[in-house]
């Protein structure tokens, strides 16, 4: 596979790049000084000259800005083909990373054919908006298999294929690049054998940075011991020395760690039920249990290759332009500190579009009416992502806005993006099990965030660098990493899940170039060659990842009233979400009642039916039989780990008619109940009769 007419030498770019000034001020969360961004912004000057000159004026800004100026510059130097390569298995994904040449890429993304990676396609397309799709159906003659030795061959092979292909071994290309003054300011450290190591290869490739490879701890996903830490760290520090840049201080060539590595996201530090560390927060610290001082900051990729690979390619190709604000907190002291609207004053000032949900309209009530519509929706530019940033209370299972009793802010509220997103959440125990859909973190990473800043354990509130601190150091270039940790704590419970180095600024330029890939298919072509063989579903699913949810609603209603016997099960699967984000909200329901037994029961669906529920149960209102099958659409599929609040929805809706079938809908839930559920069950019923 190669690319025509797109070919870039790094090492002779002439750049136009913004760079700040060398007294430019970047906030300190732990100072009440406060930096005008946009005073800084308008007085930064327009610098000319070698990508090697810029470098050397980055070493002389502050220590803290380093790493995040030097990857925003990284990226800036990217030339994009707008073509989105869909691969399905390890050999397409390394023939596909292969025609990566210098700084000429395109993204891709690997379908497993789950409905979660196919929404993670879809909703990078929606946000990238390439010019083509393609779907590889070979693969490299390369294969995926082998003992760890091997398969360090094979990636290091295509790694150094991706880099530059005339020089036989990555190192060689990245020495040549820091003769010119090129360092990239991160490492990437995986295991071979760990569902995270495409991630690995593609942010290793698209940012310059050399790779380590380990053997994972044993544990994964559970707690860390200390010393399984100390030896994560040991091996990362000496893989640091193996690059032969510097590393030991913050500002230096290394600042910056990425775990692509599914093992603990926090350590078990000592015997108490709140002796626990966050994993990305110890690593990037000398001695035992990271008693030393910080040298880089971590970030931590996991999940399984579809997600991995959504994570790196959302980096890579995308910048954060729009930002989605809920701050659920009062103007009391200390909930002040992390005012929204001074956040989002912040990032407006810098550029970017903000939608702000602050006091009087940051209740549950309007949270639950807002996430009719997904967030993020039409509100940036080609290539673009959203920064959400959000303050609640609760734990890892529930949040708390305004207005909320007994825990009904749950996981299942939580809204669907159209774009990925970058967030960082004020809110205790939120990552404490991330692989976990049925808790806050988990549904989040599952709706499509690909950075995450969250907590492990309790940190208490002062444990957050405050929400207009965010804002102002993401708007002063700060690598995402660096952003949302203090400068100088000991380890402490906020992780960060995704790349480290992302930050909120432009990505490079696009350029037209021609992929060829042997037995590859457009999906444009595709569908429309399904749609002429009816075959509807196959249609339905290709438009989906091309993300033209328009164009699916309107086959879908079309389907549905003029040929029914076409629109079963499966079609009605693949056509609820883009309904859902399309607005069309009647024909969800519609679709929704010809899933089978299983597809009524698929998490995602039921979510959106719960979703869309403030919307049908007002625009119903009027008319008792329609009134009646949403009732009785959304008794049949109360989620099972949250019935109560479900439950609870439903009858403060009811009792407008009934009081009786209202507590009806509760009670029916007791025999189902723990006891501590049946205290909550009481507590709602006694709310429903009020």
């Amino acid at each position: 596979m190669r690319l025509k007419n797109s070919m870039l030498v790094l090492g002779m770019i002439g750049c136009v790049l913004l760079v700040p000034g060398a007294h430019s001020q970047v906030e300190n969360p732990e100072s009440p000084r406060k930096s005008s961004v946009k005073a800084a912004a308008s007085a930064e000057p327009k610098v000319a000259g070698s990508l090697g000159d810029i470098f050397a004026q980055i070493n002389d800004q502050a220590a803290i800005r380093r790493a995040g100026l030097k990857a925003e510059l990284l990226r800036r130097v990217q030339v994009t083909v707008p073509v989105v390569v869909v691969v399905k298995d390890a050999k397409g994904y390394l023939q596909a990373i292969s025609g990566w040449e210098k700084t000429v890429r395109f993204p891709v993304l690997w379908d497993d054919g789950s409905v979660s990676s196919r929404e993670d396609i879809a909703r990078f397309v929606r946000a990238f908006k390439p010019e083509h799709v393609i779907e590889l159906a070979g693969g490299s003659e390369v294969s995926w298999v082998g003992d760890r030795l091997k398969k360090q061959e094979i990636f290091e092979l295509v790694l150094s294929k991706a880099v530059d292909e005339q020089k036989a071994d990555w190192k060689a290309t990245l020495d040549a690049l820091a003769q010119e003054g090129i360092v990239s300011p991160g490492m990437v450290v995986t295991d071979v054998n760990d569902s995270a190591w495409p991630a690995a290869l593609a942010l290793a490739a698209g940012r310059f940075q050399p790779i380590s490879f380990i053997e994972k701890p044993s544990s994964v996903y559970q707690p860390m011991s200390v010393s399984d830490a100390d030896a994560l760290e040991r091996a990362i520090e000496r893989a640091a020395q193996a690059t032969g840049r510097s590393w030991e201080e913050i500002g230096d060539d290394i600042d910056a760690i990425t775990l692509a590595v599914n093992t603990g996201t926090m350590i078990k530090s000592g015997s108490g039920v709140r002796d626990r560390l966050a994993t990305t927060d110890r690593i990037g610290r000398m001695d035992s249990n990271g008693t030393g001082k910080r040298w880089a900051w971590c970030g931590q990729i996991i999940g399984d290759q579809s997600r991995s690979v959504y994570q790196a390619m959302c980096a890579l190709f995308l910048s954060i332009d729009h930002a989605f604000i809920w701050d659920g907190y009062s103007s009391a002291q200390p909930w002040a500190k992390y005012d929204g609207t001074q956040a989002g004053e912040v990032l407006e000032s810098a550029g970017l579009a903000v939608e702000l949900n602050d006091q009087p309209r940051n209740t549950l009530k309007d949270w639950k009416f807002r996430m009719v519509k997904p967030v993020g929706q039409s509100i940036g530019e080609d290539g673009s992502s959203a920064l959400f940033l959000m303050n609640s209370k609760g734990a890892s299972n529930v949040f708390d806005l305004p207005g909320a009793v007994d825990g009904r802010g749950k996981p299942g509220h939580m809204p669907m993006f159209d774009v990925p997103v970058a967030l960082h959440l004020v809110h205790s125990f939120s990552l404490q099990h991330p692989m976990n859909r049925d808790t806050v973190g988990g549904r989040l990473l599952e709706r499509g965030v690909y950075v995450y800043a969250g907590s492990v354990d309790e940190p208490f509130l002062e444990g957050f660098v405050p929400t207009p601190a965010i804002a102002h150091r993401l708007a002063g270039s700060l690598a995402f990493a660096a952003a949302v940790r203090f400068d100088e704590r000991p380890v402490w419970k906020i992780t960060v899940l995704g790349d480290p180095l992302v930050t909120i600024g432009p990505g490079g330029r696009r350029a037209s170039g021609e992929i060829k890939l042997p037995g590859s298919v457009h999906l444009e072509r595709r569908y429309k060659d399904r749609l002429k063989a009816e075959d509807f579903g196959g249609a339905i699913a290709d438009l989906s990842l091309l993300g033209r949810d328009e164009a699916v609603a309107r086959i879908a209603i079309a389907l549905m009233k003029d040929k029914p016997q076409a629109f079963g099960a499966d079609v009605a699967l693949l056509s609820i979400p883009s309904l859902f984000r399309a607005g069309e909200y009647e024909a969800l329901v519609d679709a929704y009642e010809r899933l089978n037994a299983m597809g009524q029961i698929e998490p995602l669906m039921q979510d959106l039916l719960w979703l869309a529920s403030p919307y049908l149960l007002t625009r119903a209102s009027n008319d008792p039989a329609e009134q009646s099958r949403i009732e009785a659409l959304l008794r049949a599929n109360i989620r099972n780990k949250q019935k109560i609040q479900d439950a609870e929805d439903l009858a403060m809706h009811l009792r407008k008619r009934s009081l009786g079938s209202a507590v009806g809908v509760l009670e029916s839930l007791r025999p189902t109940l723990s006891e501590h559920q049946v205290k909550m069950l009481d507590r709602a019923i006694a709310r429903v009769r009020k």
